[in-house]
């Protein structure tokens, strides 16, 4: 996620303090420092949901392209998003296990990715099962 931040950021020519002031100006009251952005970039820290937002904004980019570090065209974000993730994530997000969760599945493979959806799906249909007991 951090080498996808600077590389957005670099794309529009902005300085980290370019970045942090534009965080400041975008109509957020509590503005990302240039300590912090220069933390996440060089992955020394992980960001808050709120901080991700600030930073995504001040792109001008969708969040849903920064979580994904996806440097495709911004556009295929319509057609991958729907309107059950697009209400659903902010609440999912707000979730600090969710988002060490998320943290965690971009350092894997896709294979262990995977493997851990299969386990997610083993989860939800035992406990479906278990409540229509």
């Amino acid at each position: 996620m951090g080498t996808f931040l600077k590389e957005a950021r670099e794309r529009q020519n902005l300085s980290i303090r370019g970045l942090a002031s534009l965080t400041r100006t975008k109509g957020s009251s509590m503005a990302v420092t240039s300590s912090q952005i220069s933390k996440i970039e060089n992955g020394k820290t992980s960001p808050s949901f709120l901080t991700l937002q600030k930073i995504a904004s001040a792109l001008d980019l969708p969040l849903v392209v920064i979580l994904s570090g996806d440097k495709s065209n911004i556009d295929t974000v319509t057609m991958v998003s729907t309107s059950e993730v697009a209400n659903a994530l902010p609440q999912v997000l707000n979730r600090a296990d969710v988002i060490e969760l998320l943290t965690y599945c971009l350092q894997l493979t896709d294979e262990q990715v995977t493997a851990i959806l299969g386990v997610a799906h083993s989860i939800r249909d035992f406990t479906q099962i278990v409540d229509n007991s």
